[in-house]
């Protein structure tokens, strides 16, 4: 039969020994209290960087793809080309010298190049400049694809008739949305499109 009786003994001297104030505590009970102090410290940091860092774990190149997407002149990517090379109406890749020589600030210029899209459009600022936002044609009314209309100066839904500026602001219902964005990159002569709206909208 196993005695017990010196347990209480142990007991009441960790006690005495720890409420003493002179840190006395076993070095056993020291111990186990680091060990379940780091051990619940690590999960919640586990949990915290997981949340944080969500693409950490699905390899280096999505990572480089999405940190050059959204930060393009980030140091890591300057020789990176993020996205889709974008194309024109003839199926040929745009290069930007070509396409600013010609191109007139508020008038938008269609472009392919995204995957499960057949159009985008890109936004001509002064200078003139390509922005680094273009615009997905799908009204945000029900989902018809706008068109540009060149006499009207405007995008225009041939399913309700909502009509939109050339930044893709609603001017004329049924639509209250301004169209969707995509981000463009501008780098080593091409225009890259990505499938993803910018942190910002600018307009």
């Amino acid at each position: 039969m196993r005695k017990f009786y010196n347990r209480p003994l142990l007991v009441n001297q960790v006690m005495k020994e720890s409420s003493s104030g002179n840190d006395k505590i076993p070095a056993m009970v020291k111990t186990r209290r680091n060990f379940f102090i780091y051990m619940m410290g690590s999960t919640v940091a586990s949990v915290a960087a997981g949340y944080l860092f969500p693409t950490v774990s699905q390899g280096r190149e999505l990572d480089l793809e999405t940190l050059c997407s959204l930060f393009p002149k980030n140091s890591r990517c300057e020789n990176y080309l993020p996205g889709s090379v974008a194309l024109g109406q003839d199926g040929k890749q745009i290069e930007t010298s070509t396409l600013l020589t010609n191109a007139k600030p508020g008038i938008p210029i269609f472009v392919k190049g995204l995957p499960d899209r057949s159009v985008d459009y890109l936004i001509i600022k002064d200078g003139p400049q390509i922005a680094e936002y273009g615009i997905s044609p799908i009204c945000t009314h029900l989902g018809c694809t706008v068109e540009w209309k060149l006499e009207k100066n405007r995008f225009v839904c041939p399913c309700h008739g909502s009509e939109y500026d050339s930044q893709g602001r609603v001017v004329h219902g049924p639509a209250q949305r301004s169209l969707p964005l995509i981000t463009v990159v501008i780098k080593q002569n091409q225009v890259r499109l990505v499938e993803h709206k910018p942190a910002i909208d600018p307009r």
